[in-house]
């Protein structure tokens, strides 16, 4: 029954119970999936076993951007965009419950030398997290996105 409470926070999280309208499920703040169309610059970043690199991204307000994102470790790495506040909640459900599948909008998940991309709309100003929250990697492998007023 102990495992019921914390996977149920995490349900909700990662879907409508810390949303707000028009944001697919997401908290507030963090911007929305991006339309391949509009993508206005593309941004690379690299994973390695310890760190991204870059570990600070600025980009405008409304901007669409194409991360593209390699893994160049040899470990399998996430990159989860949010909040740090949500950040450090779901690095903390993923050292519970390890082996739990996720999919959501803003996570990429990379195999060692694998690239994927990920199209993301910042739709206000702000600071925006990401960080790869499986279980030995987050307290290293974060970073910063600067949303700067249009």
């Amino acid at each position: 029954m102990n495992g019921i409470i914390p996977f149920v926070i995490l349900l909700l999280f990662s879907t409508n119970g810390f949303s707000s309208a028009g944001d697919s499920g997401l908290a507030a703040g963090i911007g929305k999936p991006g339309d391949a169309d509009k993508v206005s610059r593309v941004v690379k970043l690299t994973q390695v076993d310890n760190m991204f690199l870059p570990a600070e991204v600025k980009v405008a307000e409304g901007e669409t951007i194409r991360f593209v994102i390699k893994n160049g470790g040899n470990h399998k790495h996430e990159m989860l965009l949010g909040l740090m506040t949500e950040l450090k909640k779901v690095a903390e459900m993923r050292r519970k419950y390890p082996d739990k599948e996720h999919s959501e909008a803003h996570l990429v998940q990379l195999e060692p030398g694998e690239q994927k991309e990920l199209i993301w709309q910042f739709t206000q100003a702000g600071t925006i997290d990401f960080a790869c929250p499986l279980p030995g990697h987050f307290k290293k492998m974060h970073g910063t996105i600067i949303v700067e007023k249009k």
